[in-house]
């Protein structure tokens, strides 16, 4: 058996080369913060994420706007989150794209394009990731972000994702039971990237069942209260922090 990624042929499958660089735990918050590599060793792809349970957390949107920008760090430390990525795209001049609801207030409305195909919310107690077609606005929902594309679901990787583009990607994952994780790739395709998650369940622990692409590139950020740290290049619109419940 055999996986093919863009640029190399993984003989076995893909957990057999996910080597952990460094893990951390907080079982009284169920959170864990970890780092690994994938592929071979002169082209590997670097995976760090941040897991944690819907019982003990939550997500929240915190709004960046231009004028009274920060960054993943400072934005998270302010509201006391255990954990925290960048969230939604947004355009140059730093309006949203695409659904954003920062507690309960909505600051852009639900569009329709073909990128735009997930959202992610929380609604009343519970965090969701449904296809954008799907969403049911109202009153309970607190936090929302649309984006896209959906890279997994229902445990299949989705087929036909741009094979050819290599970037920093930033993907929410969930195994539809209360695990949740956030997680940055440097660099894969959006077709690699869903194949990893796919297929090396190893990557958090537990198998995804679905998962969504955020805003990447630049974007591109991940930060835990442990001290790990990977920080954005440049503005970014939103963010999404774990928050204890």
């Amino acid at each position: 058996m055999s996986f093919k990624l863009t640029g190399w042929i993984l003989a076995g499958a893909l957990s057999a080369f996910a080597q952990p660089w460094a893990s951390a735990q907080d079982a009284s918050r169920g959170i864990a913060v970890w780092q690994k590599k994938i592929g071979p060793e002169d082209l590997p792809v670097r995976v760090a994420g941040i897991s944690f349970s819907a019982k003990a957390n939550t997500l929240r949107v915190a709004d960046n706007p231009p004028d009274h920008a920060v960054k993943l760090a400072e934005a998270a430390q302010a509201a006391g989150a255990l954990a925290g990525c960048n969230a939604s795209y947004f355009h140059a001049d730093g309006r949203p794209l695409g659904l954003v609801i920062a507690d309960s207030k909505t600051i852009h409305s639900q569009e329709r394009a073909k990128l735009l195909s997930g959202i992610l919310a929380v609604r009343g107690n519970r965090i969701e990731l449904v296809r954008a077609a799907e969403f049911r606005p109202g009153p309970e929902v607190s936090q929302a972000v649309q984006s896209g594309p959906w890279l997994v679901e229902n445990g299949d990787a989705i087929e036909g994702l741009d094979a050819s583009k290599r970037a920093r990607r930033t993907v929410v994952a969930t195994d539809g039971r209360g695990q949740w994780a956030l997680i940055v790739f440097t660099s894969p395709t959006l077709a690699d990237t869903a194949r990893i998650l796919a297929d090396t369940s190893n990557l958090t622990g537990w198998k995804v069942r679905d998962a969504l692409n955020l805003d990447g590139g630049g974007s591109t950020a991940l930060w835990a209260a442990d001290g790990f740290s990977l920080p954005e290049y440049g503005h970014v619109r939103n963010f999404l922090l774990v928050m204890p419940r």
